[in-house]
């Protein structure tokens, strides 16, 4: 199941979560901004496979924030106090970099979202920190809100600052912790358990021959999305994992399958 590290297709790399800036906005443009920001948050389906959990709950509490946002841009604040313009600023830059790390879950490899679990979760708490941080000390009284506006805005509040129970997504770290296991099992040369290779596969909803290509070319994607040697191998172990998988679970055989990338090169 050895891949080479070939020359795989450069990969348009994302802008990292650090790499946003304050925005230099007027005081209505950042208000109009952070609800078209929330609301774009708020329009994202959850993740389906993997960070059920974790995702639905950061996409419910942005649909409040873009409620909120969107009452503040109809009922606008003549002149905000210096200590919430920095907040809506700041606001702002978590909103975007949760936005960004939620597409990318969406649209990267299945089997690699699965393997950085914990990172991509302490990167979900920590945003979620930064945003409670954020809110709390939003100066609300200093903006003379109506009452009801106010309230939404203390539920918010409670909300987000309420800490994730420790069994959300358990069942995505079981399954991390199978693939982990087989992929060490394959460094010392055993063969993977065809039924567990086949419920991990389900699992992950790559129950196909097409599911399984597109699954590799994401992962040769993410290649040049690595930054050092380790990270590359990593990838490429479960290239062959898929490539392996797809073998054995489906067949050697299949009809010529058109892949998500042949069909981005014909438009």
């Amino acid at each position: 199941m050895a891949v080479l590290q070939e020359a795989f297709p450069a990969r348009k790399r994302r802008p990292s979560l650090g790499a946003f800036v304050s925005p230099n906005f007027s005081d209505q443009k950042l208000l109009r901004s952070l609800f078209i920001v929330s609301q774009q948050i708020s329009s994202l389906q959850p993740l389906r496979i993997l960070l059920k959990r974790t995702s639905a709950s950061i996409i419910r509490k942005s649909r409040l924030i873009s409620i909120l946002f969107e009452e503040l841009v109809r009922n606008p604040v003549n002149v905000f106090p210096p200590s919430a313009a920095l907040c809506f600023e700041e606001l702002y830059i978590v909103l975007q970099r949760i936005k960004v790390l939620l597409e990318d879950c969406s649209s990267c490899s299945k089997m690699w979202l699965l393997t950085q679990i914990p990172s991509i979760s302490s990167s979900f708490d920590q945003l979620m920190i930064e945003l409670s941080t954020i809110l709390d000390i939003l100066p609300l009284k200093e903006l003379n809100l109506i009452e009801d506006v106010e309230e939404l805005a203390n539920l918010i509040k409670k909300q987000c600052s309420e800490k994730a129970t420790d069994c959300a997504d358990r069942d995505d770290e079981n399954l991390r912790t199978e693939v982990l296991k087989m992929l060490d099992n394959i460094k010392r040369e055993i063969v993977p358990d065809h039924s567990k290779l086949s419920e991990i596969f389900e699992r992950l909803n790559l129950s196909d021959s097409t599911s399984c290509s597109n699954e590799i070319e994401n992962l040769e994607d993410e290649v040049q999305n690595q930054n050092d040697d380790k990270s590359k191998a990593d990838v490429i172990a479960l290239i062959g994992l898929v490539r392996y998988s797809k073998c054995v679970l489906y067949g050697a055989s299949t009809p010529r399958i058109t892949t998500r990338r042949q069909k981005s090169a014909e438009k």
